[in-house]
């Protein structure tokens, strides 16, 4: 039962919808008939040339000629600036100046160290030498083990400097430091 009255209503709106729609367009066909001319008459084509046309296209665009004011005019004729009716000038817009965030007149700047006026007399003087002349660690070493008279051991074979130097602690010391040093894991 309950869809049978669902579907009456739903028929209901569909046969209003229509009625609505057939009023509309009838009362748009009335007007239109209305506003048709009488007699179902179409109007015909001109009988004016181009040039008669053209000259009435150009009379309807040219300027209108300012109409002479009548002679009994009761108002006072505008003065060169006009007035209001409590007899103050009309407000003027005036256009403002220009802003802009454009600069002009840039000062150039230079990028020269600026003089100073000091004399060359009382600044140290910087001694420049070349990095060939500085010393050199190992040099250094090999001079001072020379000095020491230690020209036999140098030529003794690796394999017996490295069993004396781990016979005793502090060469067994400095080996696993230098090892450590050398052979870096991270």
């Amino acid at each position: 039962m309950d869809e049978f009255k669902t579907l009456v209503w739903i028929l209901l709106a569909i046969g209003a919808f229509v009625y609505r729609m057939i009023k509309k367009v009838q009362e748009n066909s009335a007007r239109e008939s209305r506003e048709r001319p009488a007699g179902g008459v179409v109007p015909g084509l001109p009988t004016a040339s181009f040039q008669e046309l053209l000259q009435q296209m150009q009379a309807r665009n040219a300027p209108m000629p300012a109409a002479p004011a009548p002679p009994n005019s009761t108002l006072a004729p505008l003065a060169p600036a006009e007035r209001t009716l409590g007899g103050r000038l009309m407000p003027r817009e005036i256009a403002r100046p220009t802003f802009s965030k454009e600069r002009v007149a840039v000062r150039q700047a230079s990028l020269e160290a600026p003089a100073t006026a000091r004399s060359r007399a009382f600044t140290p003087s910087v001694v420049v030498r070349r990095a060939s002349d500085q010393p050199r660690a190992y040099t250094e070493s090999l001079l001072e083990s020379d000095k020491q008279g230690s020209v036999g051991r140098s030529a003794a074979p690796l394999n017996e400097t490295v069993r004396q130097m781990l016979q005793q602690p502090d060469g067994v010391r400095a080996a696993f430091v230098l090892s450590e040093i050398f052979q870096r894991k991270y």
